[in-house]
């Protein structure tokens, strides 16, 4: 297939034409980047330390509320293009988080000391609950299907402005948990993405039935590349007051990617109930070898998953 093949799923999508990708916006300049870290950390995040002492607002490591429904992320792997996939989700149509600035200190950040200045990236809130957080007897979970269905179809309708590559949101490289020595180059095309996830199967565990398994995946029909959110998990998922999705929060693992992987990568984990939601009630088990596949390949480089 190429960039220009159509997704499987959803099938709504059959009998629409492929729209060009809206335009990314711009990274920032250095400079701006330094002198925005400054602000955030002088002004911002004080500014949110009195905001949520004043309304009894959780205080959340990584997380700084502030007034008018601004909220202000910061920790040490944070880039800037997670920013620019929340604007390009909400170009597409997607209710995502609009990405106002990010700040990055000078010298970097070194994540494995915790006194290390850490880049942030200012935001809108998105109004509701994490979909985590509500009860199961609470949640109309066809409302919530619905939505999603919806929200997908929205994200693959426009094909992507890199072609055949599978790719980070700006062209560059992957990051993401289940990204084998994330973040990984770009490649140039599906089989490419594959080439270089046989390199680090090297898990001393993984048996030869995974072996099989995974290069069932790597052989089957090459898949549409679209635009993924990668870690459509509860969690980030947020739930109104009338039951519908009102948001799709945290884009750090948004790339384009095979078709198959926004739904495999929540059921990577045998039994999860979440998993199985994405899979049979979402997709309707339109991906089941390339889960079974994305399993196998877990097995096998679980020794270079280090993100």
């Amino acid at each position: 297939m190429s960039a220009t093949s159509k997704p499987r799923f959803p099938s709504t999508l059959a009998q629409e034409p492929l729209l060009p990708c809206p335009p990314l916006g711009r990274m920032s300049s250095p400079l701006s980047k330094h002198i925005l870290f400054y602000v955030h950390e002088w002004l911002l995040k004080p500014l949110s330390k009195w905001y949520t002492r004043l309304r009894g607002i959780p205080v959340e490591p990584s997380i700084h509320f502030l007034p008018f429904g601004f909220v202000l992320k910061s920790n040490p792997r944070l880039r800037e293009q997670e920013g620019l996939a929340m604007n390009l989700a909400r170009a597409m149509g997607v209710p995502a988080p609009m990405f106002i600035s990010f700040g990055e200190p000078l010298g970097g950040c070194n994540a494995k000391h915790p006194d290390s200045p850490m880049p942030s990236l200012l935001m809108t809130g998105i109004p509701g609950t994490m979909l985590s957080e509500v009860d199961d007897d609470k949640v109309d979970f066809e409302v919530v299907r619905d939505d999603l269905l919806n929200i997908l179809a929205s994200m693959r309708r426009f094909a992507s402005p890199w072609g055949d590559a599978v790719c980070g949101v700006d062209g560059g490289s992957v990051y993401g948990h289940f990204i084998p020595a994330s973040p990984l180059p770009a490649c140039a095309d599906e089989a490419a993405f594959y080439k270089a996830i046989r390199a680090h199967g090297n898990a001393f565990d993984a048996t030869q039935a995974h072996v099989d398994t995974a290069e069932r995946l790597f052989t089957l029909p090459r898949h549409a590349i679209v635009f993924t959110h990668g870690d459509l998990l509860r969690h980030n998922i947020m739930i109104g007051d009338d039951g519908h999705v009102s948001g799709i929060i945290d884009w750090e693992a948004a790339a384009w990617l095979p078709e198959y992987w926004e739904i495999s990568v929540t059921t990577l984990f045998k039994g999860y109930p979440w998993g199985q939601f994405m899979d049979k009630k979402l997709a309707s088990g339109m991906y089941a070898e390339e889960i079974a596949g994305h399993r196998a390949v877990l097995a096998l480089v679980c020794d270079a998953l280090s993100y």
